[in-house]
């Protein structure tokens, strides 16, 4: 049996030799996130002498919900064995603190038939749609006034993503703080007595942007409120200069998809499967 245990930042050099060199290994955090994600204890590694042999690592949102950042099997080990190895005193730990259910995207190919062997099962497709430029639609004033985002919006910002997305996909406050400080375009939408009805994020990389988050308040929607997000995060990206703009959904998101398809966007082909395993004791 491989020893395991929680990672810490001296296991960063070996950590990031095993991502760099194995043909399994899946990262959704930029490189600079490693060494905070080991401090926080949110990483398993399992060793083989000197070498990290597999390693897996987790964040978890406001929901009880953890999310699966990275992982990494050496390719001299059987993938069902890696996973297990790192995969069972992670679930364990995570089970102590309370979280309800471990989730993936499964962007990598190799990854959903991996999981699925471990307890995953598929809990939703997410499709991506994209816009070439095209004029934008002229809308009626909405039941809003739109703003650039403000610090003093961070609790409104918490309340407003709780009550406008089910779990897994609301976001914590730190996940909207880094939005706010990194996007290009952070904007809310506020009700004449301020309150926060809704708000749009937006950025570009090169010549392609993005919407990254919409977010309507249900007491608010039928009002035009995220059509009018959705322009200002459209004109941001054409003023920045993409030529394409995508944006991400649930399959079942059948509102979502109707506004952005009415708004110009289209279906790409590959849809990424939502992975879910619970963790109630004794799954």
């Amino acid at each position: 049996m491989i020893p395991k245990h929680n990672s810490r930042v001296f296991d960063q050099a070996r950590i990031r030799r095993l991502l760099d060199s194995s043909r399994r290994s899946f990262v959704a955090f930029g490189p600079e996130d490693l060494p905070q994600l080991l401090a926080s204890g949110a990483c398993t590694v399992a060793l083989e002498g000197d070498a990290v042999a597999a390693f897996l690592c987790v964040s978890v949102n406001r929901a009880r919900w953890a999310f699966l950042r990275g992982l990494a099997i050496d390719d001299r080990w059987r993938g069902e064995e890696g996973l297990r190895a790192v995969l069972e005193p992670a679930t364990e730990r995570l089970r102590r603190e309370g979280v309800t259910h471990l989730a993936v995207y499964g962007t990598a190919l190799w990854l959903p038939p991996l999981l699925q062997k471990g307890g995953f099962q598929r809990h939703e497709w997410i499709v991506t749609l994209d816009r070439h430029p095209r004029p934008l639609v002229g809308l009626p004033p909405p039941a809003a006034s739109i703003r650039p985002v403000q610090p003093g919006d961070l609790a409104a910002l918490v309340s407003l993503d709780a009550a406008a997305f089910e779990a897994p996909y609301q976001l914590a406050s730190g996940e909207l703080i880094e939005m706010m400080v990194t996007s290009g375009l952070f904007v809310v939408a506020t009700a004449a007595d301020a309150a926060l009805l809704g708000y749009a994020c937006a950025d570009t990389l090169v010549d392609t942007g993005q919407i990254m988050r919409l977010a309507v308040h249900p007491a608010a929607r039928r009002q035009g409120i995220g059509r009018a997000l959705l322009n200002h995060g459209l004109a941001y990206c054409q003023a920045a200069g993409a030529q394409r703009v995508t944006i991400n959904t649930q399959e079942s998101n059948a509102a979502g998809l109707r506004l952005y398809e009415e708004s110009g966007f289209r279906r790409m082909g590959r849809r990424v499967p939502l992975l879910v395993r619970p963790l109630a004791a004794g799954l």
